[in-house]
C-alpha cells in the first residue's frame, strides 16, 4: 500500500485533521459546558483548597491532552484512514471517566467500576486494532474522499453516542456546583436563575439557592419561587460543616453576622443568639443584621409557625399606624402569610383582622384577587391528587400553597433527588 502517494496523503491529512476538530470542539463544549462545575469542586477537593480551577483553561488543557493522546495511539496502531477515528477510543473512554465523576466519587476519591473497566476497554481497542490489521487487505485507501471520511464520522459519532449512555451525577448536583460557583463569583442574580424550572432540589440546593437571593435582598420576597422540600434546613443547617465544598453552611453563618460555637447544634439557637446578643463582659453585644431577621422570620414560615412568626413580624418590622402602607411595603411571602392568620372572610377581601382588632388593609389588588382564586379552586376540587396538583400549577409560588400542601405532595411535585 504506497502512503507516500501525494493524493492519498492528502486525502489522510484531511481525515485526521477533520476528525480531529470535530472531537477537540465537541469535547471542549462538554467540559466546558457540562462538566467544568463538578471538575472544579472535585480539584478543590482533591488538592484541599490549595489550587482552583478555571472552567475554561481546564477545558482547553484536557482536550489537548486527550487529544495528544489520540496522535500516540494513532502513531502506535497505524489503523487504515477508512477507520482511523477507532483511534479516539482511549480518549473518549478518558472522557467518560471525567463524565462520571459525582458527589460520591469527590467525597471518597474512589475510581470505582473504572478500575476495571479501564483495562478492559484497552485490551478490547489491542484486539480490535489487530484485528483490523489482520483485515487491511479489504480496506482501501483510495482517493476519494467521501468514501474515506463518512465511515470515520459515524464511528465519531457511535464514540460520542456511548459516552451519552455513562452514567453521570444527577442534575440537582449540577445546578448545586454551579450555583456555587457564581455565589463564590458573586454572580447572586444569576446564581437564583439556576435550575429555576426545576422541581428537583435539596437541602444544600436550597441553601445556595436562598443565600443568593438574602445578597439581592429578596429572600423574604421571593422564597416560595422555589421548591421548599426541607422546611427550615434548607435556610441554614448549622451541624452541615463537611469539608467538601467551596461554600458551606459556615460562609451562611458570617454572611448573618457571626460563627456558631461549638455548642450551638440547631439554627434556632443561632437565630436567638445573634438577635438577641451574647454576653460580653458587662454589655450585651447584638450581632445580627438586617439578612438574619428575614433569615429568622422565613424559618418560621418554613416550619409554620404563624402565631410565632406574627408575634416576632412587629419587633423587626415597623407596622405602627403612622406609617402609611406598612403592611403593603412588606415583602411578598409576609403578605401573604398575613392573610391566612386573621379572620378567613375578612382576608378574602385582603383585611387582615384579629379578634376585634383590624390591623390593616391590604391594597394589592392582584394578591387579593389571587387569594380568592386560590380558596376557590382548593374548596371546588374533591379529589386530594388533583387539588394538590392543579392548586400547584397555579399558586404553587405562593406560601399558600406551601402552608397546606406541601407536606403532602406527591405525583407531579414529588420531591425529587
Amino acid at each position: 500500500m504506497n502512503y507516500n502517494h501525494p493524493k492519498r496523503q492528502k486525502t489522510a491529512g484531511l481525515i485526521r485533521y477533520s476528525c480531529g476538530i470535530l472531537f477537540m470542539l465537541f469535547s471542549f463544549s462538554y467540559l466546558f459546558f457540562l462538566q467544568g462545575d463538578v471538575l472544579a469542586e472535585a480539584q478543590f477537593v482533591f488538592s484541599k483548597g490549595v489550587t482552583t480551577y478555571n472552567l475554561f483553561v481546564g477545558a482547553i488543557t484536557i482536550t489537548l491532552i486527550l487529544q495528544v493522546v489520540q496522535w500516540v495511539v494513532a502513531m502506535l496502531s497505524r489503523l487504515p484512514s477508512v477507520c482511523h477515528a477507532l483511534s479516539y477510543i482511549p480518549s473518549v473512554m478518558l472522557l467518560a471517566f471525567l463524565a462520571n465523576i459525582d458527589e460520591e466519587t469527590i467525597a471518597e476519591f474512589s475510581f470505582g467500576a473504572w478500575v476495571w473497566i479501564t483495562p478492559v476497554v484497552l485490551v478490547a481497542y489491542v484486539l480490535l486494532a489487530i484485528a483490523v490489521h489482520s483485515l487491511k487487505e479489504n480496506f482501501t485507501d483510495d482517493d476519494d474522499l467521501k468514501s474515506q471520511i463518512y465511515p470515520n464520522f459515524i464511528i465519531l459519532f457511535l464514540l460520542i453516542l456511548v459516552l451519552g449512555f455513562v452514567p453521570q451525577s444527577s442534575d440537582v448536583y449540577h445546578y448545586e456546583v454551579k450555583v456555587e460557583r457564581l455565589i463564590l463569583d458573586g454572580d447572586y442574580e444569576e446564581a437564583s436563575r439556576v435550575g429555576e424550572r426545576s422541581l428537583a432540589s435539596s437541602a444544600r440546593l436550597t441553601q445556595l439557592r436562598m443565600y443568593a437571593l438574602s445578597q439581592q435582598g429578596l429572600l423574604a420576597e421571593r422564597i416560595f419561587e422555589y421548591p421548599q422540600y426541607d422546611g427550615a434546613r434548607g435556610l441554614l443547617d448549622v451541624s452541615d460543616t463537611l469539608p467538601i465544598y467551596r461554600f458551606s453552611s459556615q460562609n451562611i453563618c458570617r454572611h448573618l453576622g457571626a460563627l456558631p460555637g461549638k455548642s450551638v447544634k440547631s439554627s434556632d439557637r443561632f437565630y436567638h443568639l445573634l438577635l438577641n446578643g451574647v454576653q460580653k463582659e458587662d454589655t450585651v453585644v447584638v450581632l445580627a443584621n438586617e439578612h438574619t431577621v428575614d433569615y429568622y422570620l422565613c424559618s418560621l414560615l418554613l416550619e409554620k409557625k404563624l402565631k410565632e412568626w406574627q408575634r416576632e413580624l412587629p419587633r423587626y418590622y415597623n407596622l405602627s399606624d403612622s406609617i402609611p402602607n406598612a403592611y403593603d411595603a412588606l415583602p411578598k411571602s409576609y403578605r401573604e402569610a398575613l392573610l391566612l392568620i386573621g379572620q378567613p372572610e375578612e382576608a378574602l377581601n385582603g383585611k387582615i383582622v384579629m379578634g376585634a382588632d383590624t390591623l390593616a388593609q391590604l391594597k394589592d389588588a392582584e394578591m387579593i384577587a389571587q387569594f380568592r382564586d386560590y380558596q376557590a379552586m382548593k374548596a371546588e376540587l374533591k379529589d386530594p391528587s388533583e387539588r394538590i396538583n392543579r392548586t400547584h400549577r397555579e399558586f404553587g409560588k405562593t406560601y399558600w400553597w406551601y402552608y397546606d400542601f406541601s407536606h403532602l405532595a406527591t405525583g407531579e411535585i414529588e420531591k425529587k433527588l
